[in-house]
């Protein structure tokens, strides 16, 4: 009888062992998987209204695709910026370019876009409505 007790008790203890074992496995599965979600929640709520500075990026892209110069500079004297209704902002800046003679040229411009949605610093997602040299 004291055998028999010695080896249920053997039995359950190796029994034991694995349902910790389990317990433990299933347990990191659930906070991998919780760390994966939290992740990707955190970049789907960061696709609300674009702040100024990241539509102010996109306004320096489109800039710099219509001017001929390889060489261009948007000074730190820094930028306005207006939201017109829920997605169209208006950007003026300033941009200094040099050309192929090594001769530097300031302009003022003016963008407007519109936000179409999706990650914000990312020209794909803008729609160009105008972009304009000012005086």
């Amino acid at each position: 009888m004291e055998r028999n007790y010695v080896e249920n008790k053997k039995a359950r203890k190796r029994s034991a062992l694995k349902a910790v074992w389990i317990l433990v496995t299933v347990s990191l599965i659930a906070i991998f998987i919780l760390i994966k979600f939290a992740h990707t929640s955190i970049r789907l709520t960061t696709s609300g209204s674009p702040t100024g500075d990241e539509a102010y990026e996109v306004a320096q892209a489109f800039v710099k695709s219509t001017l001929r110069s390889d060489k261009v500079d948007f000074p730190g004297s820094g930028y306005q910026i207006a939201k017109r209704s829920d997605s169209v902002y208006v950007i003026r800046s300033v941009v200094e370019s040099t050309d192929e003679a090594g001769e530097k040229k300031t302009n003022n411009f003016k963008v407007v876009m519109e936000y179409k949605g999706g990650k914000q610093d990312e020209p794909k997602n803008w729609s160009l409505l105008n972009i304009s040299e000012e005086q």
